[in-house]
């Protein structure tokens, strides 16, 4: 190869290999978005995971790059309290007792030391994962679960009912949350998420609350359901690096 060649070819190779063109770089997407045909899939590359309780972060908060419904919420009250949240719970390493709500099957958890978890449990036996979650300064929530081990559950909702609905779910090894494109009857959206072939998934939201949004890797914000309540309760938080 001539000397002319060669060095135009090292200077593609370096620009390809620039931060603005590595998976590695500063263009790196915080949440990584797939659209299927009725769905969307959102995977936050993030370092931590929290539950807020009763004031909802705010946009202005760069270090959170994905925000959602957590928990079902009791009454429309004027002020919070920790037992009007669906379920026992853990927010910022500490645990609260929550109302027993009959459709919540399922927890979820995570700790700095031992990730994520999915928990086929009831509300009498929740405690254990929670506290243990809470012990490691994790969080926990607990809800309607989907899907767990591949086997789907009946869920919370008629298949007939309409919503635009979401789940914190496991899809190939990864976490995600998925999320309804439109507004789709209950059923479709069980059957999309058994297509997608999620292993696990357990249900998001406060009660028809379902204000969520994610950071675009512009910094930007994007809403996806953008009609926040003064009476939500909590919300399941994804901090990027600089929440570390």
């Amino acid at each position: 190869m001539k000397l002319s060649g060669l060095l135009t070819a090292l200077a593609g190779l370096a620009l390809f290999l620039s931060p603005a063109h590595s998976k590695t770089g500063k263009d790196k997407p915080l949440v990584t978005v797939e659209r299927h045909d009725s769905i969307t899939v959102y995977y936050p590359d993030y370092s931590r995971i929290d539950l807020a309780t009763g004031t909802m972060p705010s946009t202005d908060d760069k270090s959170i790059i994905f925000l959602c419904a957590g928990a079902f919420t009791g009454e429309r009250m004027d002020e919070f309290k920790h037992s009007n949240i669906a379920g026992h719970h853990v927010s910022s390493g500490k645990f609260y007792q929550g109302y027993r709500c009959g459709p919540n099957n399922g927890v979820f958890t995570w700790s700095p030391k031992r990730g994520w978890r999915f928990f086929n449990y009831s509300h009498k036996n929740s405690e254990a994962p929670l506290k243990t979650a809470a012990q490691e300064g994790g969080m926990g929530y607990c809800q309607s679960l989907l899907f767990y081990n591949g086997k789907q559950f009946k869920g919370c909702f008629k298949a007939e009912l309409s919503n635009q609905y979401r789940a914190l779910c496991e899809l190939n090894g990864k976490l995600c949350i998925v999320d309804c494109a439109r507004s789709l009857p209950f059923g479709s959206f069980m059957s999309a998420l058994k297509k997608l072939g999620v292993k696990n998934a357990i249900y998001c939201d406060m009660g028809g609350w379902n204000y969520s949004w994610y950071r675009r890797e512009d910094g930007k914000v994007k809403e996806l359901f953008p009609t926040p309540n003064k009476h939500a309760t909590n919300w399941i938080v994804f901090y990027g690096d600089a929440g570390k």
